[in-house]
């Protein structure tokens, strides 16, 4: 992959500590969003088996210059030694697959870098339960059958909640609960709710 945008100036070299987990759970996002608020500085690589774009969405404010997957280490021993020296020099890299629109949040500066929805806001179980199903890949449609409820009614719903959290688009939703850690739930195996 071509060297991305540079994060730091030439010349400049990063701290960077290395993460990893087999998905993006409750646990590695807040342990993420506490090495962040005490290390601002320090860039962040992260080795998982499985991420999305909204988990992307969730930890791309919290350092996450590199992202690695598992499976991607198998037969490439050098790797993890490239992406880190990438990071440290101010680069940037993501899986392929995992949408532009990140990739290039991810690679803007880090103070450009926002984080969706106001911080903050807790989410009414009918909200909550809507953004659990778009998480879940569920459009209106479904979602309406999921909840017992007219698309209309869901549709309506949907752009109260827009405006509650200041976004466009329910992928923002899906990411603003994600790092607000409304995604998961307290089920013995950790999975993602």
């Amino acid at each position: 992959m071509p060297p991305g945008p540079s994060l730091a100036p030439p010349g400049l070299v990063k701290c960077v500590a290395v993460f990893s987990g087999e998905f993006v759970d409750r646990a590695l996002h807040d342990t993420l969003r506490s090495h962040f608020a005490d290390h601002p500085d320090v860039a962040v690589v992260l080795i998982v088996d499985r991420i999305g774009v909204h988990d992307l969405n969730a930890i791309a404010p919290y350092g996450v210059c590199a992202v690695v997957r598992t499976s991607e280490l198998t037969g490439r021993p050098n790797l993890l030694t490239t992406v880190r020296a990438t990071v440290a020099q101010g680069g940037y890299r993501l899986p392929a697959g995992l949408g532009a629109s990140v990739r290039n949040t991810v690679a803007g500066p880090p103070h450009m870098q926002r984080p969706f929805g106001q911080p903050g806001i807790l989410l009414k179980p009918f909200e909550l339960d809507m953004v659990i199903l778009a998480a879940q890949g569920r459009g209106k449609s479904g979602a309406a059958q999921q909840l017992d409820r007219t698309p209309g009614y869901v549709r309506n719903a949907r752009k109260d909640l827009f405006q509650r959290l200041g976004v466009n688009t329910m992928a923002a939703c899906v990411s603003y609960a994600a790092r607000e850690g409304l995604l998961w739930n307290d089920s013995a195996d950790g999975e993602p709710s």
